[in-house]
Order: C-alpha cells, then sequence, then structure tokens
C-alpha cells in the first residue's frame, strides 16, 4: 500500500493536523512566559541600593518652566548640583532632577554642556563650572 491509501490506513492525515499544533501550543505557551518574565525578575529586585534612593531636595524652589537665559537656568540648577557630589555622571544630574520635578532635565544639561557649564572630566563623568 503506497500513497493516500497509506497515509489514510495508518492515520497520517490526523498525525499531520496535530503535529503543527502541538507545535504552535509550545510557541503560545512559551511566548506567554516570556512576557511575564519581567513580573518575576520584579519579585527579586524589589531591593533599591542605597546609592540609587532618590534625592529629595527641600527648599529648592523650580518654576514650570525654566528661563531661557542659561545663566538664569544656572543659578536654579545651583541648589541641585550642590547636593550631588562631584565629579558625577549625567545619570546621577538626570535622575536628581527628576526626583526634584525639574522640567526637561536632559535638554537642559545638553545646554548646559554646549555653554560650557557642565565641564567633561573623563570617562562619563563631569564637573559644574560655575
Amino acid at each position: 500500500m503506497y500513497g493516500l491509501e497509506a497515509i489514510s490506513a495508518h492515520n497520517g492525515w490526523a498525525m499531520a493536523a496535530i503535529g503543527p499544533l502541538i507545535v504552535m501550543t509550545g510557541l503560545t505557551i512559551l511566548s506567554i512566559i516570556i512576557s511575564q518574565l519581567h513580573k518575576l525578575v520584579a519579585i527579586f529586585d524589589k531591593k533599591t541600593p542605597a546609592a540609587q534612593v532618590p534625592i529629595k531636595c527641600k527648599g529648592i524652589i523650580v518654576p514650570k518652566v525654566l528661563p531661557n537665559d542659561i545663566s538664569e537656568t544656572a543659578e536654579i540648577y545651583q541648589q541641585l548640583i550642590d547636593t550631588i557630589e562631584q565629579p558625577f555622571g549625567l545619570k546621577d544630574l538626570y535622575q536628581a532632577a527628576e526626583d526634584n520635578d525639574f522640567p526637561h532635565p536632559v535638554l537642559t544639561a545638553t545646554r548646559f554642556r554646549e555653554a560650557g557649564i557642565l565641564r567633561p572630566e573623563g570617562e562619563g563623568l563631569f564637573v559644574w563650572n560655575r
């Protein structure tokens, strides 16, 4: 017996349908597991190291819109810079600015760099040059 008769006699059509169904079911289950993996990682990653605790500065008055003059903006940021250890990484400056509700910290830091107020110190570190 050969051909279609052999396939029909030995349940070939059912096996041909079940094979891709099993593969697709396995891939679907795998994709669901991978998509929910971040929740499992979050359980083990709950502790925040002491170095990453947000710095909330009291007494800093931050306007809703920063002035266009870079020196006036630098005076506002001076209070924040005093709380950061020198030299510092831009990530530290961004984080401190976001924690204290400063508007547009990335754009402002870029303007500080262009104006020479933030001076590169090497290896991704900067010094406040005021």
